[in-house]
């Protein structure tokens, strides 16, 4: 085994899994480089605060020299992914966590802004389109407007939303009139108040649309908000698939529920009963004098 190849067997535990550098792909060796590190920082496999491998591992992983590696690092550390530190190596940068409401319809924009940040909503596509199964059964229409949208914080990708309304209800719908605005108010400036509806949530793996969309890998979990949301009579008027980045935090309010009047009552009912019974045999020893 040659010096090169040993040290890299060393250092494979401190570097992410192999890559087939193509040099003759046409993207530069520090590019590739960099977002195998990226991929890696984007799936958590790299959480926050981790470190990074250092120059001399990542030379001898990729067979490439310092200035490539230093290279891939410096891109890193310009898209604010790492942080260098002189004499100390590289760390993975903290992501400030971003918390929302599982249990509450909308309101994406007053939950950011009630943290210091400014929420930015961008039209991706507006177009009439028929409805999926699940929102068809939802909203009771298959005549339907795709609307897609993403939420950034401070111009990093937060959601990626894609929704689907009824063209009867709203049967004029333009990019401009929702361009920066929220949803529900446009609703409501047109005589419709949301009430809401039921959601679920789950962990499941970004496509390639989603992963275009929220700058992260392919791959890389994502949390998935789904639901529908009703008017004050019941009428669907929202379908959406909500993929949030895997730094969100939803915050539910979980409450206890009361016991039952019947919970715990047989041994209750039954300590009543002996009682009775108790009582029942005083009464019968005593005299009609007593």
């Amino acid at each position: 085994m040659s010096v090169e190849g040993s040290m890299a067997s060393e250092v494979t535990d401190d570097v992410p899994p192999p890559l087939e550098l193509g040099r003759a792909a046409g993207a530069p060796l520090y590019a590739q480089i960099r977002d195998a590190l990226r991929h890696q920082i984007d799936s958590h496999s790299l959480p926050p605060g981790a470190p990074l491998p250092t120059e001399e591992a990542l030379q001898a992983r990729y067979g490439v020299s310092r200035s490539v590696v230093r290279q891939a690092l410096g891109d890193l550390a310009d898209l604010g992914l790492i942080v260098r530190q002189r004499g100390r190596g590289s760390v993975v940068a903290p992501r400030p966590e971003h918390r929302r409401r599982a249990d509450r319809a909308g309101g994406l924009r007053q939950q950011v802004e009630a943290s210091g940040h400014h929420l930015r909503t961008e039209i991706v596509e507006l177009a009439v389109d028929e409805a999926p199964s699940a929102a068809a059964a939802a909203l009771g229409v298959t005549d339907t407007w795709r609307l897609e949208r993403i939420r950034r914080v401070e111009d990093e990708p937060l959601v990626f939303m894609r929704t689907w309304l009824p063209r009867e209800l709203f049967p004029h719908l333009s990019a401009e009139d929702l361009d920066g605005g929220s949803l529900h108010d446009w609703m409501r400036a047109r005589g419709v108040e949301p009430q809401g509806g039921p959601r679920q949530l789950q962990a499941v793996p970004a496509d390639e649309a989603v992963a275009a969309h929220l700058d992260l890998g392919v791959g890389v979990p994502v949390l998935l908000l789904q639901g529908v949301t009703r008017d004050e009579y019941g009428r669907g008027l929202e379908w959406f698939t909500a993929w949030h980045r895997p730094d969100t935090v939803f915050d539910v309010d979980a409450h206890v529920r009361p016991r039952s009047p019947g919970a715990g009552g047989g041994e209750e009912l039954g300590r009543v009963r002996e009682l009775v019974q108790e009582l029942a045999l005083l009464l019968g020893t005593q005299s009609p004098q007593a």
